[in-house]
């Protein structure tokens, strides 16, 4: 019963967040930490979908030889109700102000879509009004990742205020409700093979580049 309510919110937090990406306009290619109390959850729901490390598969990590890599794969229609998710708690409560750098590494060989992978920023603003605001893989500013079938996708802290700003929120009195990682493109969408690695998944100064980076 846990299990079924725990899927059932995550299905809500997803379904709720399911609007019109903020468009900053496509970029151009540019070829060129520690842990403060974050941690990274894989989730997923749905037919074919889910989130997971997967050792071998990523850049070198911190610790070991596992190199891992965060897999979220999508085996199924865009229009069927199922996505893999990676929720990150930690910045409940802070000011979206706080929030300066959002960043991954994706493989080259994986889906970088204008809505999966993308990041969600639950706010709610000074009049207690939520909103979710959307930065998808595609809108990243986009340069040479740690190795030659990788690429980096970063929001810089202007990229990501000039979204909130946009989406009609003031990021100096919001506050952040929630932060994810949503894979919900299906393979429907041309040349989507329906999956993506991430690796050194970066917010403000935290960097996973396997679960070890989590706080507790």
């Amino acid at each position: 019963m846990k299990k079924q309510l725990a899927l059932a919110s995550l299905a809500a937090f997803v379904l709720a967040c399911q609007e019109t990406p903020v468009d900053l306009g496509k970029p151009a290619f540019d070829v060129g930490a520690g842990n403060s109390g974050m941690n990274l959850h894989p989730r997923g729901f749905g037919e074919n979908s889910f989130a997971a490390w997967r050792a071998k598969e990523g850049l070198p990590d911190d610790n070991g030889k596992a190199n891992q890599a965060l897999y979220l794969q999508k085996f199924t229609a865009t229009a069927t109700f199922a996505a893999a998710v990676v929720i990150i708690d930690g910045l409940e409560g802070t000011l979206a102000a706080d929030l300066t750098k959002l960043s991954w590494e994706h493989r080259n060989d994986g889906w970088c879509g204008a809505g999966a992978p993308r990041w969600n920023i639950g706010l709610t603003d000074a009049d207690g009004v939520d909103h979710t605001v959307m930065l998808g893989c595609y809108y990243a500013t986009h340069s040479t990742g740690g190795a030659t079938d990788w690429a980096k996708d970063e929001f810089s802290q202007a990229d990501i205020t000039a979204a909130i700003v946009a989406a009609g929120v003031n990021p100096a009195d919001a506050t952040i409700r929630g932060l994810a990682i949503v894979f919900d493109e299906g393979t429907d969408v041309p040349l989507n093979p329906g999956f993506v690695y991430l690796d050194n998944i970066t917010v403000n100064t935290t960097v996973w580049k396997s679960p070890s980076a989590n706080s507790k």
